[in-house]
């Protein structure tokens, strides 16, 4: 399990604020949800990926869920001190790019926390269509931690077939 270290570091309460993974309390926690993402690979359901800069130095992970479905979606973090390079754009566009040439899909979904406006924008720079409720309001919805310890409100973007 290379990078797991460096995760379970990096996988702070800054960066899990802003997720529905929440903070590994011991590397073993960690240990065991690489294993369930590897699981998940083997079913198809999800693909995850741990990526690195050039150096070989571990800078964030990201994946699809939901890939057997009409309507996967798309997630990443980056840890802290790499952030505002530009490799959340280069990551997402990497991952709706393999979607659209490799999948038969409605729509892929991307969902950010409500307050996290440099996620936003990278759902936006990739045409995703922000949700409205019916009364015009931005759809909320309730993101609930995997482990159920918490929940925050996040909105949800869909970028279409092109």
């Amino acid at each position: 399990m290379k990078y797991i270290q460096e995760i379970f570091k990096e996988f702070t309460d800054e960066i899990t604020k802003n997720l529905r993974a929440s903070t590994p309390k011991a590397i073993e926690e960690e240990e065991k949800r690489v294993k369930r993402s590897a699981e998940k690979f083997k079913q198809w359901t999800d693909v995850n990926f741990t990526v690195a800069d050039e150096q070989g130095n571990f800078v964030w992970c990201c994946g699809i869920m939901h890939l057997h479905t009409r309507t996967p979606e798309v997630w990443l973090w980056i840890k802290k001190s790499a952030r505002g390079k530009g490799y959340g754009k280069e990551m997402i566009g990497g991952l709706i790019k393999r979607i659209q040439e490799h999948r038969d899909f409605d729509h892929i979904i991307y969902r950010a926390k409500t307050d996290n406006i440099w996620s936003r924008k990278i759902a936006e720079h990739f045409g995703g269509v922000l949700q409205f409720n019916e009364e015009g309001k931005e759809k909320i919805f309730i993101e609930e931690k995997f482990d159920k310890s918490d929940s925050f409100e996040a909105v949800e973007y869909r970028i279409y077939k092109k």
